[in-house]
């Protein structure tokens, strides 16, 4: 009698295994590095945007936007003046609208000990022209992840440029 053999022997799963795993161990490294570099680049790519949206929303409602910036994050929004004399205070109020609140991507961070903005250390604010009034030379954002870092830079003109 005939039997006929269907399925795997357990040398043909080990050898199926072992190779898969050779396989993963040379292609996962790169593949990492790529990751973490492209999260990076992603972030820095919307922090730009998204300095020049505050620029042109701020020209859009003709008052201050102010960005604010934390380690893992940063936030946007309207501040109308309800400051001393109607001066706008640097804080968002209940009354103000928050335009965005963005979460920097798993290893991304933003070194907040690093920001030197002349007024506020870790906020920024556009005029109703589109121009930063606090900065008086280029100031430098960081943005890094473990294994390296990018710089956005905002001049006294609101001119957004990444090193």
């Amino acid at each position: 009698m005939i039997r006929k053999n269907s399925g795997f022997t357990a040398l043909e799963l080990a050898t199926t295994i072992a190779i898969v795993a050779v396989i993963a161990a040379l292609v996962m490294p790169p593949y990492l590095r790529w990751n973490r570099a492209r999260r990076l680049e992603g972030a820095v790519v919307n922090l730009t945007s998204d300095l020049e949206m505050a620029k042109v929303r701020a020209i859009r409602e003709n008052a201050f936007v102010v960005v604010v910036f934390g380690a893992q994050n940063y936030t946007m929004f309207i501040d109308t003046g309800d400051g001393v004399g109607g001066l706008p205070n640097w804080n968002r109020d209940a009354d103000e609208q928050q335009i965005l609140n963005r979460k920097m991507p798993t290893g991304v961070q933003i070194d907040t000990g690093s920001l030197s903005f002349p007024t506020i250390n870790d906020k920024v604010r556009f005029n109703g022209r589109g121009i930063p009034p606090d900065i008086l030379a280029p100031e430098i954002i960081p943005v890094a992840n473990t294994v390296r870092g990018r710089q956005v830079s905002v001049n006294r003109l609101g001119f957004i440029n990444v090193q």
